[in-house]
């Protein structure tokens, strides 16, 4: 009883809203392709989340798949959204703009107080939040440098 009393009031932080966003291509190979899933992650309560791993498991319509895990290494600022991507290795066949791609996993996090943070590396306290979605694959974004840069001018000529 004492146990589940302490458990509970070491277990102050909210637990993150987590969404998978979206996927694109942000690197092709010879045979395969580096897809980023794009993370959002919201906390709504007031005290900061400290965010460990990510486990996930991508698959695209085609059967193809990939499973992962990642380490978050990033807090969650209180009452803020927040982006993060974790990779995924994929067939370059497979991982085409438009493929559809659903993903699912869950996310593993802990209360930054020390009580808390104690049972947490003890392996007594496990918080994780899970996640889901689904979508098409996207090229990779433009590089905001090239967008800002435009095309090169041609010189005026007189």
């Amino acid at each position: 009883m004492l146990l589940a009393g302490a458990l509970a009031a070491g277990c102050s932080v909210v637990r993150p809203d987590v969404r998978a966003a979206e996927a694109h291509v942000a690197a092709r190979g010879d045979g395969t392709a580096k897809v980023d899933i794009v993370l959002e992650l919201r906390n709504g309560g007031d005290t900061e989340v400290e965010l460990v791993t990510y486990d996930y498991l991508i698959r695209l319509a085609d059967g193809s798949s990939y499973d992962g895990r990642w380490a978050a290494l990033r807090a969650l600022p209180p009452g803020q959204t927040v982006r993060a991507t974790v990779p995924a290795i994929l067939p370059v066949a497979s991982a085409t703009a438009g493929a559809r791609w659903e993903v699912s996993g869950s996310v593993s996090y802990r209360d930054p107080q020390s009580f808390a943070r104690i049972l947490y590396e003890a392996g007594l306290l496990r918080t994780e939040a899970g996640f889901q979605g689904e979508g098409a694959i996207a090229d990779a974004p433009a590089s905001p440098a090239a967008a800002a840069s435009g095309p090169a001018a041609a010189p005026e000529s007189r």
